[in-house]
């Protein structure tokens, strides 16, 4: 997905999540999310992340290893070490909202990357016509949720 689909789905997840957990801060919290929601495409030289980080690209196969859900643990377990685990639940909604998101898409994503090879696959293609609408649909649903915060 592109990167714009991205933010409004990391959006969408970060508002349900303020509303569900009582999220106490949430400009930080949507903030966070936000950032998170496009991380896991640093390893694509391309992206609007990846431009920053073009080494990445070559350690990392795009839509491999940070493509997984096995990458949150690792996250999860820095930020405590460091003391940020208040970035912890943003970061994770984000990053699960990306995944999500980039599953939607044809060329899909490994979850469980390097362990398996298994790959969900949906039936949008980047940035074809059926993003463009699914984006739009979710932005005014963004907006709208945003209103009744």
């Amino acid at each position: 997905m592109m990167h714009h689909t991205h933010l409004v789905i990391a959006f969408l997840f970060s508002i349900a999540s303020i509303k569900i957990f009582h999220i106490t801060n949430p400009i930080f919290f949507i903030s966070i999310a936000l950032i998170a929601g496009l991380f896991p495409d640093i390893d694509h030289p391309r992206s609007k992340i990846g431009r920053f980080f073009k080494p990445v690209s070559w350690l990392f196969e795009h839509r491999g290893f940070l493509h997984s859900i096995l990458v949150l643990p690792l996250i999860a377990l820095i930020l405590y070490y460091f003391n940020y685990s208040s970035f912890a639940f943003p970061i994770i909604v984000g990053y699960l909202s990306h995944l999500l998101g980039d599953a939607l898409t044809k060329e899909g994503i490994m979850p469980l990357h390097p362990i398996s090879k298994f790959r969900i696959r949906g039936f949008i293609r980047t940035g074809g016509i059926l993003e463009n609408i699914l984006f739009s649909f979710l932005f005014f649903l963004s907006a709208y949720s945003l209103l009744n915060l």
